[in-house]
């Protein structure tokens, strides 16, 4: 009697603790799930700013370096910099030696190896795993076109800023193989075609030598992909998902953000950001993904937030969403998003000051996290871990 008495006791005792066990559980899953990884940069490579060849040659006005590149390319240890003054592209390695020249350089050294390309101005460049380099090339400074993109504040990341309105130059993508060979000139309708690039926003190599070129034309932002071969393999735009942007009889419209593609070129996501129509003030921002082969569309993400943006798609199909963190100032989040916009995790990359040193940051195919900055006559190039 006395040990049945226990038992029910103690299994009454029990009871009232499960919830509580099964809350804190609950609370565990949450934190982790919103966990913030902290990211700091690391001097990966620098290249000094000077007159000399082997140096990346820039104006100086008021003291203030221009013509210097946001972004460059970076491919087995090798620095791609685009030297916007003398129409070259020099390969450095990590410790700032000039390796060789794509273009053709004013200037003849014996001991600096050029391959011999007219690029004409140079615009994007980026570099495939195998090695080759994709530059776009501007093809007159007069034969200037008024096809720019449209303004929209809600899509700029922190630290991005235009002082002028620009206007596209029309532009052809060379590809220059590992050999220093011009193996391809990729119009925008393919190898072989006739019609050039206007304005062009990004320019990305992917896997197994895909490129992803996202750019105006006929008014519309599209993205077009292209085959190893540089023929067009498929272009997506608006008009793909128009079945997916109801606007609820005109009482909102809606933007093209961003086309992005996953590295395999298997799918791309798209972003469309809807206002007010009366107003024009922001209701959302949408995510779509396009699957390129059964030309399927799947609802991914719906974000309230404008300062949050689409910014890569990694390979294990997880993808970024870019959060400037405006209470930090010197930081901003990633948060990372599974394939079916399920919200995992968070990345926080910390920004030593001061920030305005700071240019842009981007990230590579192998899914590697790159900022670049300024300092003491050098353009150093910092990677994130």
């Amino acid at each position: 009697m006395q040990n049945s008495f226990i038992s029910e006791f103690q299994t009454r005792k029990s009871t009232k603790y499960i919830p509580l066990f099964l809350f804190f559980l609950i609370l565990l899953g949450t934190c982790s799930k919103f966990r913030v990884d902290d990211y700091n940069p690391y001097l990966y490579g620098r290249v000094k700013l000077g007159k000399d060849l082997k140096e990346l040659q820039v104006s100086i006005v008021n003291r203030v370096p221009t013509n210097v590149p946001n972004q460059v390319a970076i491919a087995s240890g090798v620095i791609y910099v685009p030297d916007f003054e003398q129409s070259l592209i020099k390969a450095f390695n990590s410790d700032g030696d000039l390796k060789f020249v794509v273009g053709n350089s004013k200037e003849k050294q014996d001991k600096v190896k050029t391959y011999n390309i007219k690029l004409g101005r140079i615009g994007l460049v980026t570099v495939s795993d195998g090695d080759d380099i994709f530059v776009q090339s501007r093809i007159s400074k007069e034969d200037v076109k008024a096809d720019r993109a449209a303004e929209n504040i809600y899509t700029k990341k922190s630290g991005e800023f235009r002082t002028e309105a620009e206007e596209a130059v029309p532009s052809v993508i060379l590809k220059i193989n590992d050999s220093g060979k011009l193996s391809q000139t990729i119009y925008a309708d393919g190898v072989g075609g006739s019609t050039p690039f206007g304005y062009v926003e990004r320019m990305e190599a992917g896997n197994n030598d895909l490129l992803f070129v996202f750019h105006r034309q006929n008014g519309g932002m599209k993205l077009s992909i292209f085959d190893e071969a540089g023929k067009l393999k498929q272009k997506v735009d608006a008009s793909d998902f128009k079945d997916f942007l109801n606007t609820q009889g005109d009482v909102y419209t809606w933007y093209v953000d961003s086309f992005i593609s996953h590295p395999d070129g298997e799918y791309v996501l798209g972003s469309f950001s809807f206002y007010e129509t009366k107003s024009g003030r922001f209701k959302n921002r949408k995510i779509l993904r396009y699957d390129l082969k059964d030309k399927k569309i799947s609802p991914v993400k719906e974000i309230q937030d404008p300062s949050e943006t689409l910014y890569w798609v990694l390979n294990n199909d997880n993808f970024f969403i870019w959060e400037t963190e405006v209470e930090e100032g010197n930081s901003i989040r990633l948060q990372v998003h599974d394939e079916d916009g399920n919200h995992v995790n968070n990345i926080r990359l910390n920004y030593p000051p001061p920030r305005g040193l700071w240019r842009e940051t981007w990230m590579d195919t192998n899914d590697e996290i790159y900022s670049m900055k300024i300092r003491a006559g050098y353009l150093e190039i910092h990677k994130w871990k």
